[in-house]
């Protein structure tokens, strides 16, 4: 009888555990679609909850010159379910959008030349809804990031494609850049930073690998792991005898805008 108790009790200890480490790494997927409206049980594609939110409110007009991101008053934007945010990483200290950062949008056009002034403008419909984020790395030196107001998560991925501007000079260049050699690319990279400041891991993406331009690709951040902030930056250069160069470290030659849209995060 002792016996039989010993290993009742064991096996209820062991049921205990397995239980309280299925809760520990049990972790909630939400779906950034950056729309003001939700979608019932999530996306089809994974069943993820589906953030809503207030994003129209972040959305500038005009795109270029607007008072949001070039009144001084220090853009940003903020999720509620996730606490997942972005402002202005300010480099030029004019608290504008000309030191870069992450704005959302719902510009989507084809302007047979666009400039400057369709900076937040896509030529493809968004991944959902009608809303997106566009990205504008003006310097490495001071990146544009996403960063969890509180505490931490995972962004595990998201979708990204070029903006018209940044494609239209690429293609066919401007008074101030050249069109992309044939050997060119642009690289994207994203860098995970934890709660203490240090480096998690990078991730990279070619948002050109010579001149060809791209719809939406989905871009797997998960090696990033659990962070505090994701920093994004950009560099392009030339494919040289198989190795690739790039021409910058600092400042990107050409227009430095892309797009994103659905942002999974793992909380």
């Amino acid at each position: 009888m002792r016996h039989l108790t010993l290993a009742i009790t064991t096996l209820l200890l062991l049921c205990s555990c397995d239980k309280v480490n299925t809760e520990i790494t049990a972790q909630k997927k939400v779906l950034i679609t950056f729309e003001d409206t939700s979608f019932a049980g999530g996306d089809a594609e994974s069943n993820n909850t589906v953030t809503t939110g207030w994003w129209e409110q972040y959305i500038d007009s005009p795109q270029y010159g607007g008072d949001l991101l070039y009144g001084g008053n220090g853009y940003a934007w903020y999720d509620n379910s996730t606490t997942l945010t972005s402002y202005l990483p300010d480099y030029w200290g004019d608290k504008t959008f000309f030191g870069g950062g992450i704005a959302i949008s719902d510009y989507v056009e084809n302007p047979a030349e666009p400039t400057y002034e369709q900076q937040l403008t896509i030529g493809s419909t968004p991944v959902s809804g009608k809303n997106f984020a566009v990205c504008y790395v003006a310097t490495n030196l001071c990146p544009p990031f996403l960063e969890f107001k509180y505490g931490t998560g995972t962004i595990s991925s998201l979708y990204v494609i070029p903006t018209v501007y940044t494609n239209a000079i690429v293609q066919n260049g401007n008074a101030f850049s050249a069109p992309m050699a044939q050997n060119g690319y642009i690289r994207i990279q994203a860098t995970g930073i934890d709660k203490d400041g240090n480096t998690t891991s990078t991730a990279e993406m070619y948002l050109y690998d010579g001149r060809n331009f791209n719809s939406w690709r989905k871009w797997d951040l998960s090696s990033l792991g659990v962070v505090k902030r994701v920093e994004f930056r950009m560099y392009e250069g030339t494919t040289e005898d198989g190795v690739r160069v790039d021409s910058t470290a600092e400042y990107p030659n050409f227009p430095s805008y892309f797009a994103l849209d659905n942002i999974l995060v793992l909380l």
